[in-house]
């Protein structure tokens, strides 16, 4: 046993440390880290700083982008704090801060002994009953467990503002979720709003900022629609892919949206598998959905796409909670794009597939590097009104719902 607790910097991600050397303008980051008296690991180190590149914090040189330059100054998970960020861009922020404080807490959904099936009935009946304001396409658009958690929240937030506290706890009870855990997500949301309001993003109302104990008061602004921040969310196409752009990389596929010589050298190192569910993959082996999620017994995926906060492994490797994403989503938020104009295939990150005219492809490339300077813009000039007003921001949002009226 070490006579004293190991350097934090050993036992944590490094990833926000990394964040701070470059907002503190300390020079490359493994140089940096390397004069540590007892340093980390370089693989811990490359790890971040690959991870960094990936959610574009960094650029060339290891510049400091814009993104990265909010992200600095977001006391949270990086994949967190993008998310939130993208959440009030796109006019969807109050399902993202609940979606966030799942992710940073815990699931509210409790297992007592011999009743998983019960909760399994009690989760699909959390979301058939239509929420208010959901537009008609969202009927299909169940397959995410970060949805779900937060039609969870907003159920329990609306009976507990109108019916008390009693009514909310009857309400936790009927759907097997924690109390304890739904009032830590509201203190949570309203934590994550407020460090929000300090990088600028968006602005509590003075009796908010005043009256500190009328908690629940400011989680009832957050949720408020009529906000600018909240135009959008009620659309879980655009929440979805607010969820991609904040949890790529950590994304899987299924076969056919894997490109062939991918999937060629991914089947050699996989044991022949059902055909009861779809096979996933994340790049580098095949991965399965966490039994404890809504997607686990599905039969077939609307988009072959899925994206996840973290695995586990056991018997095998697991993907907890995941929300099966679409193709405009990983084409606007996935990682580098390549073009084959003459097959109308794009592949993302070298591995996954997606049929798109070259036209289309092209148009969301662009879209992708606009997107940069409205974050540019955002460090300058962080108006919530001025950003999701902004011209490219509109367009990305008509094309994610356009895609969402299709037939799939």
């Amino acid at each position: 046993m070490r006579p004293f607790q190991l350097p934090e910097m050993l036992r944590m991600p490094l990833v926000e440390m990394c964040l701070q050397i470059k907002l503190l303008s300390l020079g490359n980051i493994k140089p940096f880290l390397l004069k540590a008296l007892e340093t980390p690991k370089e693989e811990a180190i490359n790890s971040a700083i690959s991870l960094l590149y990936e959610v574009c914090a960094i650029g060339r040189n290891e510049e400091l982008t814009p993104l990265g330059y909010h992200l600095a100054k977001l006391p949270v998970d990086v994949l967190i704090g993008k998310m939130m960020i993208y959440g009030a861009i796109f006019g969807c922020l109050s399902p993202i801060l609940s979606i966030s404080a799942f992710l940073s807490y815990k699931s509210p959904f409790v297992y007592p002994k011999d009743e998983k099936q019960n909760v399994e009935r009690a989760k699909l009946a959390l979301l058939t009953d239509k929420l208010e304001g959901a537009s008609e396409s969202d009927k299909g658009n169940r397959q995410s467990d970060h949805l779900l958690m937060m039609v969870a929240y907003k159920k329990w937030e609306k009976i507990l503002r109108e019916n008390g506290v009693k009514a909310a706890q009857r309400f936790c009870s009927s759907y097997f979720l924690s109390s304890s855990v739904m009032y830590m997500i509201r203190d949570m949301r309203i934590q994550f709003g407020t460090l929000l309001a300090d990088i600028g993003l968006i602005n509590l109302p003075k009796n908010y900022q005043i009256e500190g104990k009328k908690s629940e008061k400011l989680d009832s602004w957050l949720s408020d629609v009529s906000q600018v921040f909240n135009k959008y969310s009620h659309h879980s196409s655009i929440v979805k892919a607010v969820i991609c752009a904040g949890l790529y990389p950590n994304v899987a596929a299924a076969e056919d949206g894997i490109v062939k010589s991918a999937l060629s050298v991914l089947n050699q190192s996989t044991a022949p598998a059902t055909k009861e569910q779809p096979v996933l993959y994340d790049g580098k082996r095949e991965v399965h959905i966490h039994p404890s999620s809504i997607n686990n017994n599905l039969k077939a995926f609307q988009y072959p796409f899925v994206v996840f906060l973290e695995k586990v492994e056991t018997s095998k490797v697991f993907l907890r909670d995941t929300t099966i994403i679409s193709p405009y989503s990983i084409l606007l938020f996935g990682g580098s794009m390549s073009i084959q104009h003459q097959t109308g295939l794009v592949t993302i990150d070298g591995w996954m597939k997606l049929a798109a005219p070259a036209q289309i492809a092209v148009l969301f490339k662009e879209l992708r590097l606009t997107l940069h300077s409205v974050l540019k813009e955002l460090i300058r000039k962080p108006q919530m009104e001025t950003i999701v007003g902004n011209e490219v921001v509109r367009s990305i949002i008509h094309l994610l719902l356009e895609e969402d009226k299709s037939p799939k």
